[in-house]
Parts: C-alpha cells; structure tokens; sequence
C-alpha cells in the first residue's frame, strides 16, 4: 500500500521472504525514474510492530506537520481504498490499517486534539469568524488554487459561508477547486471586479511579488461605497493574507475601513492552539498504542492457525471414517436422518475443539503460542497424525 501525502511518500508491506528496506528503496528509484543517490537520505525505515506503531500515529494526527489535523486519516483511508481496489491488500495489511484507522477516529471522538485553529488556513476563517460573526451571506474571495486555499474553502464552508469565488491565474484549476466547493471561479484579469464584491479575502498564491496592490483595493472600496444604500454602515472588506512572501502589499492595511491580516498575525492563533495541543497528545498517543497492542495481538495469534489447522484437519479426518462405519452399520436411514447423525458428529468434533481453539488463540495473543502449541501438539500427537495422513 503506497500512501502519499504533500510532503511524504510511505510504502507499506508484507514480505514472506525477507524483503529488504533496499527493495523498497528500488522500487522508488525505478518508479520515478530517480538514482537513489538523490533521495536515500530522505528515507527512514520501520519494521515489525514500529511500522504498527508509526501507521497508527499518523492516522491519529500525531505525525503531521500540525499536531492533530484531520486530513491525514482521510488520505490513509483513500490510500487503502485504492490498494484494495488494486487487490494488493492481504489480511495483515487489513488488519493493520482497520486498528490505524480505529486510532484516528477514536483521537478525535475521545480528544480535543482536532479542536481549535491548528493552520493558518484555520486561523485565518477562525479570525473571520470572529470579527464579522456569522460568516452566512459574506462574499469571500479566495485568491489562489493551491492546498493552502482548499483548506480554507473546506473550513469556510464548515462555518457557515455559502458565497465563495475562487480567483487562480490558471483558470481550469480554479474550476475545479469552485466545482468541488460550489463556488464560483473567474479569471485572474477579472480580480478587481471579485475585490469590489468581497466581504472578505483570502490569499495564497505563490506570487514571488504581491498580487494585490493599493489602487486595487481603492477601487474596490470605492465600488462598494457607490452600491451603498442609504442607512446601511460603511463598506469594509478584512483582508487575510496567507502567503509567504505576501500577496497583499503592507500599505493596504493603512485604508480606512480595511482590515490587513498577515500570516505574522495569525501566528500567535495557531501558536497558543497548538499549546493546548501538546497537553494532549499523550492521551491521543494512548489511544494509537491500544490499537498498536491490539493489532500485534492479532499477529501473534497468528502463530496458533497452523496447530489450529492441524488440529481441526486431524478431528475432521477421525469424525469422518468414524461416521462412514457408523452409517455403514445403518444402512436403513433415509436421507435426513443420514443429515441429523452428520449434524450430530459435526456438532461434538465443534464444542471439543471449541476450548483448545480459544485457549491456545489467547496465549498466542499474549506472546506464550508457541508453548501451548507445542503441548496442543504433544497431545493430540498431531505429527504423527499429519504423517499418517500422507502415508
């Protein structure tokens, strides 16, 4: 399972055959085309109950640049969805993104560790929210495409907006974002007409020089000030700018009724959220290790299935010579009596093996399987019986 996030790639696998972290780091190198000179320094490699370990802490939030964002168990969920429609998933690797994905769900059900603005995108909504209050009917502008402004549409609409227009200097990309958010997108030449409309800006580009300038917003606040109604407040628009180096050029935030917020401002928002954070990131890691725990019970109860197995085979081979010879003797039955005694047969080989089954799932779950298998074994002489068998 490939697992691929914006600033990681993590591979996730089954080997039967001693696998080495070199394999994986072929497979890398080959797929993209890339000597592993260029990247092996970035790697670092898991094996055995830390990969259970790590999986479950980054579905929990706890492994993200910002402690305790939700997008991440989104991704590890499509990641396994997609392996599965691959059919490169087996049963370990179900097995360990369920518990991984137990974790996440649980952090966030059982925690507050999701709660309050963690990114800037948050803070930036968050401080919207509380200046303006319901953000219902204001008229935002997200000016750029990329994941920093699908953040903020996502929270945006988790608040109440409902007018959203997407500015991004290529327009199909734009479309998509406004298609994925009901939004309405427009032309990057069409940004002052969208400023004079909007309450509220947002903007993230990648711009090495600012996007927005003095006269823009002169002329938007002028526009707003002629649409004006009688008895309605003056316009104001409050400007968020996320980017770095910024969008918005420092002289805006002079203009009477004009509100500048940079991402220096919200600092100080995600700061003291992600104060609260740390403190509780120790019950969000409890939670992941419950999961790590019950995820390697699970494996090492493995190491029970082929006694089980042997043990089951050897019951069924006695049940069933020995219900040939009974019915052999009661040749008189008619068909569903023939049915009841095999019910029957199969009912008592069932509840004798029920106890043996359960306890040695148990030990092997608690790390003591390969004991009780061996008594399990010695007992029933399952060897010798597997012999037999072949012979």
């Amino acid at each position: 399972m490939i697992l691929s996030t914006c600033n990681r790639v993590e591979l996730y696998g089954v080997s039967s055959d001693n696998a080495t972290a070199q394999n994986l780091a072929e497979f890398l190198a080959e797929f993209h085309g890339l000597e592993e000179k260029h990247f092996v320094h970035t790697l670092f490699f898991h094996s055995g109950e830390e990969v259970a370990k790590h999986l479950c802490a980054t579905s929990s939030g706890l492994r993200s640049l910002v402690i305790g964002e939700a997008q991440i168990q989104g991704q590890v969920r499509n990641a396994f969805e997609i392996a599965q429609q691959a059919g490169t998933v087996g049963p370990v690797l179900h097995r360990l993104f369920q518990h991984a994905l137990t974790a996440g769900k649980r952090v966030r059900h059982e925690t507050a560790l999701g709660q309050g603005a963690a990114s800037v995108s948050q803070a930036g909504v968050e401080l919207a929210r509380q200046r303006l209050g319901d953000l219902k009917g204001r008229s935002v502008l997200l000016v750029g495409g990329g994941e920093v402004s699908e953040l903020a549409a996502q929270n945006l609409l988790a608040n109440g907006a409902d007018r959203l227009t997407i500015v991004n200097r290529t327009l199909a990309r734009g479309r998509e974002l406004a298609e994925r958010y009901g939004a309405e997108a427009l032309a990057f030449e069409d940004l002052p007409m969208a400023l004079a409309h909007a309450d509220i800006v947002i903007s993230s580009t990648a711009a090495p020089v600012p996007v927005i300038y003095r006269q823009h917003i002169l002329d938007a606040m002028h526009a707003k000030q002629r649409a004006r109604h009688d008895g309605e407040p003056p316009p104001s628009m409050l400007l968020i700018d996320l980017a770095v180096p910024r969008d918005i050029a420092g002289d805006v935030g002079q203009l009477h009724g004009v509100h500048l917020c940079t991402v220096d401002d919200l600092q100080e928002v995600v700061r003291a959220t992600l104060d609260q954070r740390s403190a509780l990131t120790a019950m969000a890691e409890s939670i992941a290790q419950s999961e790590v725990d019950a995820f390697m019970g699970w494996v090492r109860s493995q190491e029970a299935v082929p006694t089980l197995t042997s043990l089951r085979e050897y019951a069924e081979s006695l049940r069933s010579s020995e219900l040939d010879r009974a019915l052999r003797r009661l040749n008189s039955l008619s068909p569903e009596q023939r049915n009841v005694v095999e019910a029957l047969s199969r009912s008592i080989v069932n509840k004798l093996l029920h106890s043996p089954t359960r306890r040695l799932r148990d030990a092997a779950a608690q790390g003591d399987g390969q004991r009780y298998a061996a008594m399990l074994s010695d007992l029933f002489n399952l060897e010798h019986a597997a012999v037999g068998e072949r012979s």
